[in-house]
């Protein structure tokens, strides 16, 4: 009898032992596929910007260049405002990237879905005075009982990010900008290389804002089975395909996702989002 359960544990081991043997074959199998390469960085735009010094601080925008905003308190009060920049086609074909307009509209159809009024600017139509007059208009709108929503995908470099025409728009003018808005519901996303200052610029109560990199890594462009940015691909994922239904969690998907993708490739990256928000954030 004793003999007869010796062995049945016995047996019981030797399958353990197989099972767990499978296992590790799947997993390894699985980390020895091949990863594409089809991808691309979003790189830092002053690496690309060979016109003179003087001549790009003209082409720079600060907190010296921005007006403060008046709110329009004859807006509708209880409405939804965005405003959504997508700029994949720059001025010089060397400068272009592949799917920051692509993200633009996925942005714009998600918040058009969650019954925002958006205005769109991308490409050619995201020049200065355009991306100038929009914000404009959206801080406007930035009153007590209105939700807000600015979403940029492009170029950016220490802080700002690159209009189509080649102009820098620092985090300091938004800021700006946005520093006599009294919403208290208001996100910003920007999904551009060295673009961390606009988290800490933008940061107030009420406010979620999100990044793909910090003040000195890159963003990238995911393959073409993405079709997006890599941090935009993974925000657009977990709304559509994780049924996350607040902002908080599907940052938080975005921003690991995202790590996870550059660490199967060998890339650093440091996304992430400043949630300075009550509760739970719903678009």
């Amino acid at each position: 009898m004793r003999n007869k359960k010796v062995l049945r544990l016995g047996l019981l081991g030797l399958l353990a032992t197989m099972m767990v043997a499978s296992c590790s074959k799947e997993e390894d199998e699985r980390l020895q596929e091949p990863i594409s390469n089809d991808w691309t960085v979003r790189p830092d735009f002053a690496t690309l910007d060979t016109r003179p010094q003087d001549v790009i601080a003209s082409f720079t925008l600060t907190e010296k260049d921005a007006e403060l905003v008046k709110p329009d308190e004859n807006v509708v009060k209880g409405a939804k405002y965005a405003l959504v920049i997508g700029i994949s086609d720059y001025s010089g074909t060397q400068n272009d990237l592949q799917y920051c307009d692509d993200d633009a509209t996925d942005w714009k159809n998600r918040l058009v879905s969650e019954g925002y009024s958006v205005t769109i600017l991308l490409d050619g139509n995201a020049t200065k005075s355009a991306i100038e007059s929009a914000v404009n208009s959206l801080a406007s709108k930035s009153i007590a009982g209105n939700e807000i929503a600015f979403c940029y995908s492009g170029h950016g470099s220490r802080g700002n990010i690159v209009t189509t025409d080649l102009y820098y728009i620092s985090s300091s003018w938004f800021k700006t900008k946005f520093s006599t808005a009294k919403s208290t519901k208001m996100m910003f996303c920007f999904d551009a290389c060295q673009i961390g200052a606009m988290k800490t610029a933008l940061n107030a109560t009420g406010r979620v804002i999100a990044v793909a990199s910090s003040t000195s890594t890159y963003s990238y462009d995911g393959d073409a089975s993405m079709r997006n940015g890599v941090f935009t691909y993974y925000q657009m994922y977990g709304f559509d395909n994780l049924s996350y239904t607040y902002l908080e969690p599907d940052c938080s998907y975005a921003c690991s996702s995202m790590k996870s993708w550059a660490s199967a490739r060998r890339l650093k990256v440091a996304p992430s989002y400043a949630d300075s928000y009550s509760g739970n954030f719903d678009l």
